[in-house]
């Protein structure tokens, strides 16, 4: 089994995903950021990676795309999967908390909840729901919104389960590697665009994907570090350039970017439950 490298520690849900992808025996890398997730990968020390790139309540995770950006050309997406989300408040029975701890999409995602039962409470954000783990754990004070199974890995209690009704708490993640992976029930392809710093150049680029019936399932702006005003964009369509239609749109679409990056065309695999 190859090495795959997910941002760690252990009990964060990009662990548990990678656990129930890639089964009880995987030789699973934890790293303390995503950042070091592309590292691992790039390197080398893991030839497969898993990071998150968006949550339905938090939105996208910026990290993962200004890394995508960054490494594109030299990582590559493999497989889209998703994870429903269960979540709960960790902390010490008896105690009251009074700073929560965890990762921003969580607290937003919870905010109302815990405006309503816990008014008093700082609320912290952190990098990742295992390191909200680590930080309740460490005062009596203090409590987590993370995963159900954290409480038993850092000694800390269930004391609540945020009720949002029917609402579905799901998160999206790539795998990465270093090579594309030809698949031929590729469901996507993602690549990196330059435009031109013209008035209508978004317009010009994206009217061959609607000419040729090509969908649009991801697009989001980042800026260009030290070139104020300049922006680059992450894009996804449906299909891959095996299709005639996807191939023709890709090419109208080259010709008015100044410069078009593949990231990979890659299958959406299955939604997993926490």
């Amino acid at each position: 089994m190859n090495r795959v490298a997910y941002l760690g520690p252990e009990g964060t849900f990009s662990g548990i995903l990678a656990r129930r992808r890639f089964g009880a025996k995987a030789d699973l890398m934890p790293c303390p950021a995503i950042d070091g997730v592309f590292e691992s990968v790039l390197s080398g020390a893991a030839p497969l990676g898993l990071v998150p790139v968006e949550n339905s309540s938090g939105g996208t995770v910026h990290d993962t795309i200004d890394l995508l950006i960054r490494h594109a050309g030299s990582i590559f997406i493999t497989q889209e999967l998703s994870l429903d989300i269960r979540i709960a408040l960790l902390g010490h029975q008896g105690a009251a908390p009074r700073t929560v701890y965890s990762h921003f999409t969580q607290i937003k995602h919870h905010s109302e909840w815990l405006k309503k039962h816990h008014p008093g409470a700082r609320l912290v954000p952190v990098t990742s729901t295992t390191m909200a783990a680590e930080k309740a754990a460490a005062s009596k004070s203090a409590a987590a919104l993370a995963s159900p199974g954290a409480a038993k890995i850092y000694g800390l209690d269930v004391l609540e389960t945020p009720g949002r009704g029917s609402e579905v708490n799901v998160t999206n993640f790539f795998t990465i590697a270093r090579r594309p992976w030809p698949s031929a029930d590729s469901d996507r392809t993602a690549f990196v665009a330059a435009l031109k710093n013209t008035c209508g150049s978004l317009h010009a680029f994206l009217g061959p994907f609607a000419r040729q019936k090509v969908s649009l399932t991801r697009i989001v702006s980042r800026p260009v570090p030290g070139q104020p005003q300049t922006y680059v964009f992450y894009i996804e369509i449906e299909g891959s350039p095996t299709s005639p239609k996807v191939r023709r749109a890709l090419d109208l679409a080259g010709r008015q970017a100044r410069s078009l990056q593949n990231l990979g065309s890659f299958p959406l695999g299955r939604r997993f439950r926490s």
